[in-house]
Order: C-alpha cells, then structure tokens, then sequence
C-alpha cells in the first residue's frame, strides 16, 4: 500500500509540473492502465524538467527507485 501511495504522490507531482490530466473510463482505471499512464507523464514531465536544470537536481543526479 505504501508503494501505491507513493507512486501516486510522484504522479500528481509530475503533472502539476506542466502536463494536461487525461481522462479515463472507468475500465482503464480498473485494468491499471490509467495510472500506468499518469505515471509515463510524471516521469517525462519531471525527466524534462531535470535535462533543463544547470545545478540542484539536474537529470544525472536524478535516481528511480521501484519498489514493486
């Protein structure tokens, strides 16, 4: 449960940094699809992010950890 919660935290953090929320139907939501998805665009959104960045967190630094 916890890696869920954490998946989907870095999920709204990566969207609110730019990308449009797209919207699903109630059986991708069900399958896993959508958050497969929300996922992709947190990860791109912060991957473009962090390749911008000259100093702090710059996209060599940057580390993924899987915790499923």
């Amino acid at each position: 449960m916890k890696s869920i919660v954490v998946l989907v935290g870095a999920t709204l953090t990566g969207l609110a940094l730019g990308a449009t929320i797209p919207t699903f139907t109630q059986a991708e939501i069900d399958s896993g699809k959508a958050i497969q998805q929300l996922g992709k665009i947190a990860y791109d959104t912060a991957m473009a992010r962090a390749a911008k960045a000259k100093t702090g967190c710059t996209k060599d630094k940057v580390k993924i950890r899987r915790e499923w």
